[in-house]
């Protein structure tokens, strides 16, 4: 996004009119110049209302990302971990963007994202991404554990998010679909990319995607395949981004922290209570082919706990589990 554009965004965010000669003003352009930027709102899916003798403004609002917003929802100790906090108004994705950064930086870093050109889901799907309507964030860590220890991050990393959505308000009907998809109501609310990266000296690096529907457009959530909920759905009232980015954030460095200390053990149980499958049957999908049964929840390890027709138990370290059959 180009400076003038974002100096006009900025001015517009709280919701009110500004004229086309206010805002010629501040940047010193002519009403005619501010018209030809405001049209590259569209790009965005930013909705800019244009009145005759009132101005422009965008409806509601927008709330944009501040790190010094964020950071007052995050405990001290949870900063001390990170070297540096990003945010940016668009990227092709967060995670290529801290893939790219650990080639020459080993630390541990956060990356947001107001608008992602390419972001990414699982088994390489697209993950959509509107401008300044939800959250995208990456998170890369710094872990002394094998792969295969680290197989189940994603687990406990989906528990921080519950315990996110539980500070800021939201407690009832959460659940987790293993092995990345937090669920309100059997609707995706949240999902999560996890990616290892390289062994030095026993040191793996991890970047830990989260995408969190904040308050997606009605009419770009057409484009999702999948039921799907967010913020201000559940809430019914206008989200709150910084604070919810604040305190998921706090959640993701208290997590990672426990996590490299002491593994999967203490999310565990929290992640068996708010399991979307248990005792429903359930297909469970791996790159080779499909099992039907019925979910048995996860095991120490994080796999897929699955009992088939002849009461048969199979645990999967990898696939995608589907309710639907």
């Amino acid at each position: 996004m180009n400076k003038k554009l974002k100096v006009i965004l900025q001015i517009l965010s709280d919701g009110n009119y500004h004229s086309g000669a206010e805002l010629g003003a501040k940047l010193k352009l002519t009403r005619g110049a501010i018209w030809k930027i405001i049209k590259q709102f569209k790009k965005y899916d930013i909705d800019i209302e244009a009145k005759t003798n009132l101005g422009y403004r965008i409806p509601q609002g927008i709330e944009l990302l501040d790190k010094k917003n964020i950071t007052q929802y995050v405990d001290n100790k949870n900063l001390r971990y990170i070297n540096k906090i990003e945010i940016f108004d668009e990227l092709p994705s967060t995670n290529t963007y801290l893939a790219d950064e650990i080639k020459t930086s080993n630390t541990n870093s956060i990356c947001f994202a107001e608008h992602q050109t390419a972001g990414r889901g699982r088994l390489g799907r697209s993950w959509l991404s509107p401008f300044a309507k939800n959250i995208y964030l990456s998170l890369s860590w710094q872990f002394t554990k094998s792969p295969q220890e680290l197989s189940s991050l994603g687990l406990a990393v989906a528990v921080a998010i519950t315990e996110a959505l539980k500070i800021y308000g939201i407690k009832e009907d959460i659940a987790l679909k293993w092995p990345n998809d937090v669920l309100w109501q059997n609707h995706k609310l949240a999902g999560i990319l996890v990616e290892l990266f390289g062994e030095t000296h026993h040191v793996y690096n991890a970047i830990i995607g989260v995408g969190l529907n904040v308050n997606m457009p009605p009419k770009l959530g057409k484009k999702i395949t999948q039921k799907w909920c967010d913020i201000a759905q559940i809430t019914n009232s206008k989200p709150q981004r910084n604070k919810l980015a604040g305190i998921l954030l706090d959640q993701l460095l208290t997590a990672v922290s426990i996590y490299q200390d002491n593994g999967l053990k203490l999310f565990i149980k929290k992640w068996r209570k708010l399991d979307a499958t248990y005792g429903k049957k359930v297909t469970i999908i791996t790159p080779l082919q499909k099992f039907t049964g019925t979910g048995l929840g996860i095991n120490e390890s994080g796999y897929f706990l699955l009992k088939d027709s002849s009461g048969k138990v199979q645990a999967f370290a990898s696939g995608e589990v589907s309710l639907k059959f």
